[in-house]
């Protein structure tokens, strides 16, 4: 049996603490959980919600200002042997609840998708984990936003100081239909 990290009553202190909306998908004390907050000043109706037994997914579906718009926060294994099973899992959540055109996968992916997003240690190579991300980039048609804004910088969401080694490990993929909204 799982262990719970949060009680229905940390939620709502932290519901009202934050002032808006909060969808979980708890983990345990010690690892996994991922939660998407919605600012408290934006007007919205959501149609679909849904949080994986894992804990790894959360995703919404909301109307916002009359266009549908998916969010899936993330929280990708770093077994390799559970990566596989987490994309699965992942895939048949976009394809059943999702709303193609317009949506965001954003989290902690535990994976570098090109050179540019590792410095130090052995050099990058392309994996099986990180091949299936590219993949799902293109059936879903997704763009990293960050690499096609600033394709040359090097910038890192991990680092290990010890092995002086950085990753970008994190990350939103966004349908390209959103692109023109993006700032």
């Amino acid at each position: 049996m799982q262990e719970t990290y949060s009680e229905p009553s940390d939620e709502n202190i932290w519901k009202k603490e934050w002032g808006g909306e909060l969808f979980f998908s708890h983990g345990t004390k010690h690892s996994k959980g991922v939660c998407i907050l919605i600012n408290p000043t934006i007007q919205l109706q959501v149609d679909c919600r849904y949080s994986n037994s894992s804990s790894r997914i959360v995703l919404i579906t909301i109307s916002l200002n009359g266009q549908k718009v998916t969010l899936v926060n993330i929280f990708a294994s770093n077994d390799q042997a559970n990566q596989l099973q987490f994309l699965q899992d992942l895939n048949n959540c976009i394809i059943d609840k999702t709303e193609l055109t317009s949506l965001n996968v954003g989290g902690d992916w535990n994976c570098t998708l090109t050179k540019k997003d590792k410095m130090g240690g052995a050099p990058w190579k392309p994996t099986t984990y990180s091949n299936l991300i590219s993949t799902i980039i293109e059936l879903f048609d997704l763009i990293d936003m960050q690499r096609i804004r600033h394709p040359k910088l090097r910038k890192f969401t991990d680092e290990s100081k010890s092995l002086r080694l950085k990753y970008r490990i994190d990350f939103f993929l966004i349908a390209k239909d959103l692109t023109v909204y993006i700032k």
